[in-house]
């Protein structure tokens, strides 16, 4: 079938045969002009002296195939685009200029159009995202993470990591008012099910928390989460390393690799390898802060995040600020000879008191601390975790005869009592302190240079001055 191009149609031609009948001339007013489409190139000085003759029309850009401006009786100039889907056609809108860009107009259109021809109708998908709720869960865990677990918390990180892993990718779009305790029991049922019940145990304690924070600010009336029971009984883990696990871990962390143990790609090691003496499989100041975990008893995050301004190394003392400890205390570590030497090791000439102390690839090594124990279980073939150095270390000192008082003074736990008298005694156990964490230093050499273990003997107290 022929079509012939309208331009070419002569509306006064008459056709000479026995059937033709005389026709006047049609006349073109100018409201045929109405929706006739012209096309040029769009330019920011074309756009902005439009006129009211111009109001209806659409206009075609010949730079991005598909743009249409039409210009509307407020004399706006309006970008959209046409599109057919299921054998009818629509009509998209973009924006309205200024407001949106010429620029901007242009690869919008691009886009969507592209989105059409991959079977997507973006006017479906617009009133499909005008219809979802604006209460989601989605929105509730930037709220909680922003207004509350980031200022107050320590694990705001773990506690965004479990809710962008386990919550977000069932409940993104869910409203929370529409949460019920089927909801959460379910979720935390799927977390037991594929073989992980100590973080299902830890996903309730976070989504009930973020809960509670949707309850005190006017999300929901009542947190369905309240009242759910942990799915797995947890048992505290009781492992001591023994003196040969000891002496594997130590003599582990100081085997640290050489060039010749890691030439240049493309180049052969010179040493021949040994399963019996693995090299340290993590970085210089990683070790050393392992070493000084063991040697001082301290949580892995609270030495990660020791910082010069906090440690004396003249006067042998490190103070934990109260804002990095789990009681939220301030905490006098003592030093002995062996830690202050460690720290010395990672001095730098340019560095800032407020800066860490150990310090791997120029930042704190935190985040790489938290995987290392698995790194050192699996090189060793033992079973590892890094809480078991602050708890071997705790055995340690009260095998040497240290009272269990003087132990947990070390380990910072909190004892009872009037809070007033915690804050006004707060150094009357560095004495003690010292002590008890130069016993354990002792008998930690001993058991590093393999001697036999001697009974109980407690070192002097040295009254701190």
């Amino acid at each position: 079938m022929f079509v012939q191009p309208i331009s070419e149609i002569c509306i006064e031609a008459r056709i000479d045969c026995a059937h033709t009948v005389p026709m006047a001339p049609k006349r073109l007013t100018p409201s045929s002009f109405d929706h006739v489409q012209s096309r040029l190139a769009f330019s920011d000085r074309w756009l902005k002296n439009r006129t009211a003759a111009d109001v209806g029309r659409d206009f075609r850009d010949t730079v991005t195939r598909g743009l249409i401006a039409r210009v509307l009786p407020s004399s706006a100039v309006q970008f959209s685009i046409r599109y057919r889907v299921e054998g009818k056609q629509r009509r998209f809108v973009l924006g309205d200029y200024p407001a949106l860009r010429l620029a901007q107009a242009r690869v919008k259109a691009s886009r969507t159009l592209l989105d059409v021809r991959d079977g997507r109708d973006p006017s479906r998908a617009r009133k499909a995202a005008r219809a979802r709720p604006t209460d989601t869960v989605a929105a509730l865990v930037a709220d909680y993470l922003r207004r509350h677990a980031v200022p107050n918390k320590r694990t705001a990180a773990e506690d965004e990591r479990a809710l962008t892993v386990e919550v977000l990718p069932t409940w993104r779009d869910r409203s929370v008012r529409s949460l019920t305790r089927r909801d959460v029991r379910g979720l935390i049922e799927g977390v037991v099910d594929r073989g992980s019940p100590v973080m299902a145990n830890r996903l309730l304690a976070v989504i009930r928390k973020m809960l509670n924070f949707a309850v005190d600010h006017d999300w929901i009336d009542a947190n369905p989460a309240a009242r759910l029971k942990k799915p797995t009984r947890e048992h505290s883990r009781e492992r001591v390393l023994t003196d040969e696990e000891i002496r594997r871990v130590w003599r582990l962390l100081s085997n640290l690799p050489t060039t010749a143990d890691r030439p240049a790609p493309g180049r052969s090691s010179k040493r021949r390898k040994r399963s019996d003496d693995p090299l340290c499989p993590v970085s210089a100041p990683l070790a050393a802060m392992l070493k000084v975990r063991l040697l001082t008893a301290q949580r892995g995050g609270e030495v990660a995040r020791m910082r010069w301004a906090d440690v004396d190394l003249d006067a042998g003392w490190w103070t934990i600020p109260g804002a990095d400890t789990k009681n939220g205390e301030p905490h006098r570590v003592p030093l002995t000879a062996d830690v202050v030497d460690l720290i010395r090791h990672q001095e730098k000439d340019d560095r800032d008191a407020d800066a860490f102390v150990f310090v791997g690839y120029g930042a704190s090594v935190l985040d790489r601390a938290k995987k290392a124990p698995a790194v050192i279980a699996r090189t060793l073939g033992i079973d590892f975790r890094g809480h078991d150095l602050r708890r071997t270390a705790a055995t340690r000192m009260a095998a040497t005869g240290v009272p269990r008082e003087h132990i947990g003074r070390v380990l910072n736990h909190v004892e009872g009592g009037a809070r007033a008298t915690r804050v006004y005694d707060r150094h009357s156990y560095d004495g003690e302190k010292r002590a008890a964490l130069d016993a354990w230093a002792s008998s930690l050499s001993s058991v590093l240079e393999n001697k036999p273990r001697r009974g109980a003997a407690v070192v002097p107290i040295r009254r701190s001055s």
